[in-house]
């Protein structure tokens, strides 16, 4: 069947004029969500359209470095609550390749509920809510990615957009030597093969960067490798947080009592208070001066691994190598200097998300006639799209979306703000958004949301996080709702209630 869907992916067009009971854009994990949440309330046979600019389903996973995985156990990686047709270990955190074909395999199931059209390798150029003679709709207008002129126009009664975070690949650093190899992780494999033994600079402090440090000293433990980590990155701490076997009873605390924790912790000011609170607590480096936390996951093993096999690591960051008598010299922000041996690989891993010098435009989350729905940057549900993917359309159909208390966050503008009260006020509002989700969904359907880290747990400790949380709700949701006010306050960046933008042309 996999190879029948592959097929039909290839040669299936766009066909203009057409209508369609639910248009996805974007078919990576926020996009199959949707997707997936949709069909629980559309009729076996709708019509339905799946559009993406990649040639595939899986989103990111289609072009990420081949060397990354999973920070999580693959199971908490998933779409809907679809399992993984394999016999791995629970904690087996998947590969590129794996998680991109999950992914593919996930939407077989849901072409055989709709009648699914696939407008793969297509680029979106406008997504509007128009008044038709039915009523308000969503148009939609596209075209190949290698052919502007042949545009599309297609219309749909719900049009759910699913762009998330639009994960983009590090560059190569543009530096004045010319003694160098600079290069981004996708193309580390390679050139550690052209460049036997030349030594190695990782650029970066996050996940990407132990990724690649981890990567070429399993290739070559002898090669010289340093690192460069800006201000220092604190990771979630795999082993204490997602315990294995039996510890899994004992051990460790559900992801929603954590959000918790720092939830009422925060008081929309103290956010230095909560990134050390949850440093002592839950990061793989205790007693460590780093000062940013971006929800990166790291085994005690795999921090241990990094720090045997670099040859320096700098608190520091770089500003520039520059070609002396002497050799190649790195500049560092600090005011320091460092030598650098010719012929070096340099490798960018400064982090895939908010990339871009200017903000993108603003798009609303919901519609004002909730004809399209959006899981994006920029006023977002979570601050994970798989989860907003998953419960946008879930609160939408049965119309529980507006009203209830839900907030939305300029993501993309209070990163650029301050990292630490993106994180605090992040955290915050996942604690919000669950909160309200128990209290307004049945548990039925939240238990079909595979996302959700507290599955990893059993079920009584399960359900004694969901009766906490129940039993807390009158006290934290205002708690939650006056401290994102007072990050909007702070910041002038939107956080605050969900509601209804104008998408009309």
């Amino acid at each position: 069947m996999l190879d029948q869907l592959q097929s039909d992916t290839a040669r299936t067009g766009v066909p203009d004029g057409q209508f369609f009971d639910l248009i996805v854009i974007g078919a990576g994990i926020a996009g199959l969500n949707a997707l997936y949440s949709a069909s629980q309330y559309l009729p076996k046979g709708a019509r339905a359209l799946l559009l993406d600019q990649k040639d595939a389903p899986g989103g990111m996973w289609n072009v990420a470095y081949d060397y990354v995985r999973l920070h999580q156990p693959h199971p908490m990686f998933t779409v809907g609550d679809m399992k993984w047709d394999w016999s791995r270990p629970k904690h087996y955190l998947a590969a590129r390749d794996e998680v991109q074909s999950h992914l593919e395999k996930c939407l077989v199931p849901m072409a055989t509920h709709f009648n699914l059209t696939r407008g793969f390798g297509h680029t979106v150029s406008s997504c509007t809510e128009v008044q038709t003679s039915d009523g308000p709709r969503a148009r939609v207008i596209c075209h190949p990615n290698d052919d502007p002129q042949s545009t599309a126009t297609i219309m749909a009664a719900q049009v759910i957009e699913a762009e998330g975070f639009n994960v983009q690949q590090p560059d190569p650093l543009t530096l004045s030597s010319t003694s160098l190899v600079s290069i981004g992780p996708a193309s580390l494999r390679k050139t550690l093969a052209d460049h036997p033994g030349a030594a190695v600079f990782v650029i970066g402090g996050g996940k990407t960067a132990m990724d690649t440090i981890i990567e070429v000293v399993d290739r070559d433990p002898a090669r010289p490798v340093s690192a460069i980590v800006g201000s220092g990155t604190d990771f979630f701490d795999r082993d204490e947080n997602l315990p294995i076997g039996v510890e899994r009873w004992t051990r460790g605390r559900p992801l929603s009592r954590i959000f918790q924790e720092q939830a009422m912790l925060f008081d929309g000011d103290n956010e230095d208070v909560v990134a050390a609170y949850f440093r002592t607590n839950y990061a793989t480096e205790r007693n460590s001066s780093n000062r940013q936390f971006l929800y990166g996951v790291l085994s005690r093993a795999e921090l241990a691994k990094v720090r045997s096999g670099l040859e320096t690591c700098l608190i520091d960051y770089l500003e520039d190598i520059s070609d002396t008598a002497n050799g190649p010299l790195m500049s560092l922000r600090s005011g320091e200097t460092l030598a650098v041996p010719e012929g070096s690989i340099i490798v960018n891993c400064t982090g895939m998300l908010f990339r871009s010098d200017n903000l993108p435009p603003p798009k609303p989350c919901l519609s004002t006639h909730g004809r399209i729905l959006s899981v994006n940057t920029r006023d977002a549900l979570h601050f994970l799209s798989s989860v907003g993917g998953f419960f946008l359309p879930h609160l939408h159909y049965r119309g529980m979306l507006k009203d209830q208390g839900f907030y939305t966050i300029d993501l993309d503008a209070l990163f650029r703000k301050s990292r630490t009260a993106w994180v605090a006020a992040t955290s915050t509002q996942a604690y919000l958004t669950q909160a309200l989700a128990v209290k307004t969904l049945p548990l039925m359907l939240l238990d079909r949301c595979g996302l959700d880290f507290d599955r990893w747990y059993p079920f009584p400790r399960r359900m004694a996080a969901v009766v906490k949380m129940k039993t807390g709700a009158t006290r934290e949701i205002p708690h939650c709702q006056k401290v994102l006010d007072r990050v909007a306050q702070r910041f002038d960046v939107h956080c605050g209630p969900l509601a209804a933008s104008d998408r009309s042309d």
